[in-house]
């Protein structure tokens, strides 16, 4: 068993084979904002290693030539989504459309192909729920960092949040946990700083001055199971001693990762300078 992380999201493959486009599956990662376009990432497993890895390591595992669509399960419209890079998201490259927005209780379907790949799946995007506010206190436990906690009244649905700090992120990370304590239930939730591979000194909390971008989430129940088991797999897999031995549950069939409809809401706090 070998453990791969893809950049964004976390998945495992058993092999043995060389070079890694001889894997058995793609990764997908894609979402549909309520409001949004689709964007969706199609690469191939990255093998975890010791070594630092660079963007340019990267292109061996992107698919600059898929066929990507996305059909509107309620009004039967579908549109095909075209490969654009684009340096904030990692890996650099995007399929997406500016022909098609998502509307709240409207369902989604995925389909991808490459060469002998097919990769499917659906998804429904919620009613987006409001966030009542979103406050900014010091910490209790680490001098000289903030905590953010987002409050919201919402006992049966389902929640993710996002969070991308400004001048640091260029794209929303996904807030560690933050599934767990939103989920059927209300009340305050602590936003933790999105956390990516790429940030090798990542901290939960947020230092003075900085501005902090929110993306709060009504989700499917497939969908948090699968950030649910992310937050599982993150925490644990980056320590050495535990190898990462499955994958998060998906909604997708013939790849790995999963296509997501988020009834989203948006908020922006700027946690005090010293």
């Amino acid at each position: 068993m070998k453990r791969f992380l893809p950049l964004l999201l976390l998945a495992v493959a058993c092999t043995t084979s060389y070079p890694y486009r001889d894997l058995d599956r793609l990764v997908v990662e894609g979402w549909i904002d309520s409001g949004g376009a689709p964007v969706v990432m199609v690469t191939s497993p990255i093998p975890a290693s010791e070594e630092d890895l660079q963007v340019e390591d990267l292109t061996q595992h992107l698919y600059y030539k898929a066929y990507v669509s996305v059909k509107d399960e309620t009004t039967g419209d579908e549109v095909s989504l075209t490969a654009r890079k684009d340096s904030r998201y990692l890996p650099p490259l995007i399929y997406t459309t500016d022909k098609m927005e998502g509307v709240a209780g409207h369902s989604y379907s995925l389909k991808l192909m490459y060469g002998n790949h097919v990769a499917k799946a659906v998804t429904r995007i919620p009613e987006p729920v409001p966030l009542d506010r979103v406050e900014v206190s010091r910490s209790e436990q680490q001098e000289g960092m903030y905590v953010v906690t987002a409050y919201f009244d919402d006992p049966e649905g389902y929640h993710r949040f996002f969070a991308m700090v400004e001048g640091q992120d260029t794209m929303y990370l996904p807030s560690l946990l933050s599934g767990q304590m939103a989920s059927n239930r209300a009340g305050a939730v602590s936003v933790m700083r999105g956390w990516s591979l790429a940030n090798k000194n990542w901290k939960p909390l947020y230092r003075p001055g900085e501005t902090v971008h929110i993306k709060f989430c009504t989700v499917e129940e497939d969908i948090w199971a699968y950030w649910n088991s992310f937050d599982g797999i993150s925490t644990v897999g980056s320590v050495g001693l535990f190898p990462i031995m499955s994958n998060p549950p998906s909604n997708m069939k013939g790849a790995y990762g999963y296509w997501a409809g988020y009834g989203a809401t948006f908020a922006t706090v700027t946690v005090p300078g010293e």
